[in-house]
């Protein structure tokens, strides 16, 4: 082919091969081999679509050399490549209508005749107590009307899931939650379809609501704020029964505290929230969580909110009967300190009442104790007597013993005569001569 050019248009290829030769990489110039200038090289690694004339495309992979002269007609683009890693994977569409779901890591050649798109997609990270509700089609099920059945699949993590078929599809939750347009001290504010999601959570979970427009029985208007703790148990029993949970757990809480509410007053409202701290008067909302698969663990009380004039009555009236009730138990611990003293001056006087008798006991024993000391002592001294006035007899027994006895008994006191003291002797005889006279 190459001798029957002309001599024209073999310089046109020698000056296109001298505009291609300014585009070569030049590091190593010595490794190209004669006419490298009229081909096209391909690298290793790099796939480019080869378009004819005619308009045939090949795909060369690299390393190749195609030629690439102008008489040839042909036009060069490389080719893109798609690269899926570990948790990726590859969505191929073909232009025949076929589709293919390839895991990673794999790689594929976006082929321009072939393949309509080749996109890398993430696989879907389910974490522990995650799951999503998959429809895949039923293989040989037909429906209604000629529809293709489709089974519901729940796939639990901790996973990393792929898609099977192109076919299938992942569930979208819309449920009731918290309104966006809602400030921080609204997150109790609730919007339908505010939630939309692919992963459910089967852990515990809690939910802030607050009942507005709830009527007393006396005309009060008020908002009851709420915290319901619950948990998922069976995901298939809510798939089956409800669309929206969250909306359901709403309506059935509303009802229950508006029942609760209308037939008391106000002040008994007050005192009567604790029983707001059990499950006893949401049935509504228990019998909804069982219907629905869910279990409702607990229901806290977080206040009420009230209008302004009725909370600054409110507010007033506690302050009076704070006040009050700071008075009377002042007056109470003061009551209190008088009985005290007065308890403790009266255990002090029965104590020194009791040490009295106690010492006056004492004294009486010590001396009823001296007098039995005396008596013993002269019944000794008596017997001792009478032992001895025995012997006497024993040994005298024609002695008087009554003159004895008397003489003993009664001695008279020694009299001391004055005169005789002044006269001497005079007179002693007559002294002498008295009885008793000495």
């Amino acid at each position: 082919a190459q001798a029957t050019t002309s001599p024209r248009s073999l310089s046109k290829q020698r000056a296109f091969a001298v505009q291609l030769s300014s585009f070569a990489p030049r590091a190593h110039p010595q490794r190209q081999p004669m006419g490298s200038s009229l081909c096209k090289t391909v690298p290793a690694g790099v796939s480019m679509a080869v378009r004819e004339s005619n308009g045939e495309i090949r795909i060369i992979d690299g390393p190749a050399q195609v030629c690439s002269s102008s008489c040839c007609g042909r036009e060069f683009e490389e080719l893109s490549i798609a690269v899926a890693q570990e948790n990726e994977y590859l969505k191929i569409k073909f232009r025949d209508g076929r589709s293919e779901l390839r895991p990673g890591p794999t790689s594929e050649v976006v082929h321009p005749v072939e393949h309509v798109s080749v996109n890398c997609e993430p696989a879907i990270q389910l974490g522990d107590q995650e799951l999503i509700v998959v429809y895949r089609k039923e293989e040989g099920g037909e429906g209604e009307g000629g529809a293709a059945q489709a089974k519901r699949t729940i796939v639990r993590g901790p996973s990393l899931y792929i898609p099977k078929t192109q076919s299938e599809w992942i569930h979208e939750f819309c449920w009731t939650g918290p309104d966006p347009s809602a400030d921080s001290m609204e997150r109790a504010r609730k919007r339908v379809g505010a939630l939309r999601f692919t992963k459910l959570r089967s852990i515990p979970a809690k939910m802030y609501y607050d009942v507005e427009n709830v009527r007393t029985k006396d005309n009060a208007l008020i908002a009851v704020k709420l915290m319901i703790f619950y948990q998922l148990i069976n995901v298939d029993k809510m798939l089956d029964n409800t669309n929206d949970p969250m909306g359901d757990f709403v309506n059935a809480v509303s009802a229950d505290v508006i029942e609760w509410t209308a037939p008391k007053k106000f002040d008994e409202f007050l005192e009567a929230t604790d029983q707001l701290n059990t499950l006893k008067p949401y049935v509504q909302l228990r019998q909804s969580g069982e219907n629905m698969g869910y279990s409702i663990d607990r229901v806290v009380f977080r206040g009420y909110v009230a209008p302004d004039a009725l909370q600054r009555m409110h507010d007033k009236a506690i302050e009076k009967r704070t006040s009050l009730a700071l008075e009377k138990e002042t007056a109470e611990e003061e009551q209190k300190m008088a009985d005290f003293k007065l308890q403790k001056d009266s255990e002090r006087a029965a104590q020194e009442q009791k040490l009295a008798m106690d010492k006056l006991n004492h004294e009486l024993a010590m001396k009823e104790k001296n007098a039995d000391a005396q008596a013993k002592l002269k019944s000794q001294e008596a017997a001792l007597e009478l032992e001895r006035l025995t012997n006497i007899r024993k040994l005298d027994r024609k002695g008087e013993m009554a003159t004895y006895l008397m003489a003993k008994d009664c001695q008279l006191p020694t009299v001391v005569n004055c005169a005789t003291m002044m006269g001497g002797n005079q007179g002693s005889g007559i002294m002498h001569g008295l009885p008793g006279m000495r």
